[in-house]
């Protein structure tokens, strides 16, 4: 009994330590001991990003630190964290009793925590603030921050906002001119299909005896995206009634796992495709070159075309000038709904036992509002530095995100596609994601069929989905 309890306070001491860590003093800098003599709050933000990312926030805070966090009372302490590092951070803060008073988190996991008790429901707060009403949001964002999560400090579950949608992403069909001004095919003129895509792929693929010195398209690189080509296809992962996974019976995910492993060669067949690649030599080609540099495939004109981001737009002008490339809207099979992939958003949330609410609510007001006299807002501002785009339809409209020919292709997926395909909203999402990914592994190594795959994935998925209900279920009958 004594050994349990000597492990459970040291196991205690050591969050809180950790925590105290997380949080420092006060009065850390002389512009913080400068802002207590004037009477001022300091609160801690914490970033999930990190490098030039939190850089460009950081000067941001400083602007609102110089000016109208005079005017609140506040002064704002931004702390890089970092996207794999904040998970396990949060709840230690929170264990230690000490977590930041705002925090930019991924919504990939923002459900898991709301279902937690881990962050204050929003939503009243928010409609008090003309910038942050819900019909000005690409609507696929606010439906990433917005559904039924645990409010610690009323202990009951509410239907309510979790976070405020701040930067979201695009894909699109990226390829390389050059290659195909040299395999004959119009430059101009990209795959509209997957079945077309394939065709210029085959085309677009040389090889040197065995060895591939030249790839056309890889469904799964740079990243892997398996969500998307099943959403592409026409699927859905989850029933939003259950809330349980349904891809191991959906027939448009599991043609899309058929079709990835097309591009695979499988040692077992005589008809593999022109455009296959041995798959377990391909993880050592994808290696060749650091992903933000000029040994990047694509950019070293290795791979002819990708699926990427909004931010090629900025990474191909720095790390590949002599790069001739297009962007277009990615290929879907004939007969498809229409739809964009914007996978998620990053979104800023306030914990459930922050101990600076009310200043941590203006602060936030501040940093999505238009400046006085119709200035961009701060977090405008800091898409445009960063290079993703608003979460605010609006924003995401503004000329200096349209004007470059390259980037309002991303953008104008996500303002006119009726659908976007986006992660599952679950209170499991990073755990689908993980299984999905790996699900197209084993499809793509050959070791399981797509269906096998699939029902396997769903399978697993649900057994943790399940699981996660139970408990939520027994907080709910304590209430």
């Amino acid at each position: 009994m004594r050994r349990t309890y000597f492990i459970w306070a040291l196991g205690v001491l050591v969050c809180a330590a950790v925590a105290m860590l997380l949080r420092p003093s006060e009065a850390g800098s002389p512009e913080e001991r400068q802002a207590i003599e004037e009477g001022r709050t300091i609160i801690v933000y914490w970033d999930r990003h990190s490098g030039h990312e939190h850089a460009m926030r950081a000067e941001l805070i400083r602007e609102y630190n110089n000016t109208q966090g005079k005017t609140d009372g506040v002064y704002v302490r931004a702390l890089p964290i970092g996207f794999f590092a904040l998970m396990e951070k949060m709840l230690t803060s929170i264990a230690g009793g000490s977590p930041p008073d705002v925090c930019s988190i991924d919504t990939s996991i923002l459900m898991q925590l709301a279902t937690q008790g881990c962050f204050t429901p929003l939503g009243e707060w928010m409609k008090t603030v003309p910038a942050l009403q819900e019909d000005r949001f690409l609507r696929h964002t606010w439906e990433m921050v917005a559904y039924e999560g645990y409010d610690a400090a009323h202990q009951n579950w509410v239907d309510d906002v979790w976070g405020i949608p701040s930067t979201t992403d695009s894909y699109c069909l990226l390829w390389n001119k050059d290659i195909f001004r040299r395999a004959g095919l119009d430059p101009n003129t990209p795959p509209k299909t997957t079945q077309e895509l394939e065709e210029f792929a085959a085309k677009l693929t040389i090889r040197n005896g065995a060895e591939v010195t030249q790839i056309g398209f890889i469904p799964w690189f740079p990243w892997d995206i398996s969500l998307m080509w099943g959403g592409m296809f026409g699927g859905s992962y989850y029933d939003p009634e259950t809330g349980l996974a349904t891809c191991g019976s959906d027939p448009a995910v599991i043609a899309s796992l058929a079709w990835q492993a097309k591009f695979s060669i499988d040692p077992n067949s005589d008809n593999n495709a022109p455009f296959a690649v041995d798959a377990t030599k391909f993880q050592s080609f994808e290696k060749m070159g650091a992903y933000q540099s000029a040994n990047n495939p694509f950019y070293a004109g290795k791979v002819a075309m990708i699926v990427e981001g909004e931010w090629q737009a900025t990474f191909i002008p720095q790390y590949a000038k002599h790069l001739d490339w297009g962007v277009a809207p990615i290929p879907q099979p004939e007969g498809a709904p229409p739809r964009a992939y914007g996978p998620a958003c990053v979104c800023d949330s306030v914990p459930a036992s922050a101990k600076h609410k009310e200043e941590a609510f203006k602060f936030l007001k501040w940093f999505y509002s238009p400046r006085p006299g119709g200035g961009f807002s701060p977090i405008s501002d800091y898409n445009f530095a960063i290079h993703n785009i608003p979460c605010i339809r609006e924003e995401a409209m503004q000329d200096r995100f349209m004007k470059d020919p390259k980037f309002s292709v991303f953008v104008n997926e996500l303002l006119t596609k009726p659908e976007i395909v986006s992660q599952p909203n679950l209170p499991q999402s990073q755990f689908y994601l993980d299984e999905i990914e790996r699900g197209r592994e084993f499809v793509t190594m050959h070791e399981k069929t797509p269906e096998q795959s699939a029902k396997d994935t769903e399978t697993r998925t649900n057994e943790v989905l399940e699981d996660t209900y139970r408990q939520m279920k027994v907080l709910k009958k304590a209430d």
